[in-house]
C-alpha cells in the first residue's frame, strides 16, 4: 500500500491568503485549513487511489474521492468574497493543496548538522569506546555542513515488484548494493550516507532523551546495547525470524533493528556502509551505532535492507 500527504504548511498557505484577507485573520483561517488538510490522506493499493479522513467526532471514513476542496470551499465561502473564491482556490490547489505528484510514504525529519541538538550532544562525557566512537563520528558529519533530510517511518518492503514503505509486510531483504542502487534511481531516492545515519542516531539520542530516557541511557541505548530499541536475539520477546516491517516504534521509527541498513558507497572509504543489527544479531554485539565498511557489491544479504533518505 502506498501513501500520499497532503501538502499543508501553514505560512506556504498565509503567503496565498495574504492577497485576500487581511493580515489579522489570515493566521487563523491558514490554520483552519491546515487542519482540514491534516485530516485526509491519499492512499494507492493495488493500481487503486482512495482516501481516509476522519470525520467530526474522530471516526476514520473511506472514500473514493478526495473531499479536501469541498472543504476547502465551505471555509473561503466564509471569509471571502464570492467573486475571489475561485481565484484563491485555483492558486491553493495548484501549489500548497494539490497532493504530491509522486506517491509519498511517511518520513520523519531530520535537522541538518548546524542543528543546535549535534552540538548539545557533543558536550557528553563518554563513557566507553562506542560513545567516544560516535562523537568522533559526529564531529566529522557536523564538519561537513551536512543538509536537513528524511528518513522513512518502516523499512522498505515489496509490493508487486514495487518499492514502499508501510506496515505489515516482510522487510525487502535479499538484494545486493548494486540492486539497492538500481532500485534508488527507479524510485527516484537515494541511499543515505554514514553522515546522514550519524545524525540521525544523534537525532534518535536527543528523542530518547526527550521522551524521558536518562542522558546515559539513551547513549548506552543507540551506542552500546540497543537491545530495547529494536528487533535483536536478546530483545524482549524475541523472534527466531524477521519480524514484518511497523514493528517496535521508538521515537516514532519503527525497525530500527531486525535488519541491518545498507548506506551509500563511500569513495575515501572505498566501498559502502552497513549500519547495526538484526534479528539473529545481539544487541550488545551489534548495536545502532556500530558500522563496518563493505566492498561486497554484488552480495545477497538475507538480513539487510536498503537506508533510503530524500
Amino acid at each position: 500500500m502506498k501513501k500520499a500527504t497532503v501538502m499543508n504548511d501553514v505560512q506556504e498557505i498565509q503567503k496565498v491568503l495574504e492577497e485576500y484577507i487581511g493580515k489579522r485573520k489570515v493566521a487563523k483561517v491558514a490554520v483552519e485549513l491546515s487542519a482540514v488538510m491534516q485530516r485526509e490522506t491519499q492512499y494507492t493499493y493495488d493500481g487503486e487511489v482512495f482516501y481516509v479522513h476522519k470525520d467530526e467526532v474522530g471516526k476514520l471514513v473511506l472514500t473514493m474521492k478526495s473531499e479536501i476542496k469541498e472543504n476547502v470551499l465551505t471555509i473561503l465561502n466564509s471569509h471571502l468574497e464570492e467573486d475571489e473564491v475561485q481565484e484563491c482556490i485555483e492558486q491553493l490547489m495548484a501549489g500548497n493543496f494539490e497532493t504530491k505528484a509522486t506517491t509519498e510514504f511517511e518520513t520523519i525529519k531530520i535537522p541538518g548538522s548546524d542543528s543546535p541538538v549535534y552540538a548539545e550532544l557533543l558536550k557528553h562525557d563518554p563513557t566507553n569506546n562506542a560513545e567516544m566512537t560516535f562523537i568522533y563520528d559526529l564531529k566529522k558529519a557536523i564538519s561537513k555542513s551536512v543538509k536537513g533530510f528524511e528518513v522513512f517511518v518502516n523499512d522498505p518492503s515489496m509490493d508487486h515488484d514495487k518499492l514502499q514503505f508501510v506496515s505489515g509486510f516482510k522487510p525487502a531483504v535479499g538484494y545486493s548494493y548494486n540492486e539497492w542502487e538500481e532500485l534508488a534511481k527507479e524510485n527516484g531516492l537515494r541511499l543515505g550516507t554514514k553522515d546522514e545515519y550519524i545524525l540521525f542516531l544523534g537525532w534518535l539520542i536527543n528523542s530518547l532523551i526527550n521522551e524521558g530516557w536518562s542522558e546515559t541511557g539513551a547513549w548506552e541505548a543507540v551506542c552500546t546495547d540497543s537491545r530495547e530499541l529494536g528487533h535483536y536475539r536478546n530483545s524482549a520477546d524475541a523472534k527466531s525470524d524477521l519480524e514484518v516491517t511497523g514493528s517496535r516504534m521508538i521515537a516514532g521509527k519503527y525497525d530500527l533493528a531486525n535488519t541491518r541498513k545498507i548506506l551509500a558507497g563511500d569513495e575515501r572509504g572505498g566501498g559502502f556502509w552497513i549500519a547495526g543489527g538484526n534479528y539473529n544479531n545481539y544487541g550488545n554485539s551489534d548495536p545502532l551505532a556500530r558500522l563496518y565498511l563493505s566492498n561486497y557489491y554484488y552480495t545477497h544479504y538475507n538480513c539487510n535492507v536498503g537506508w533510503f533518505v530524500l
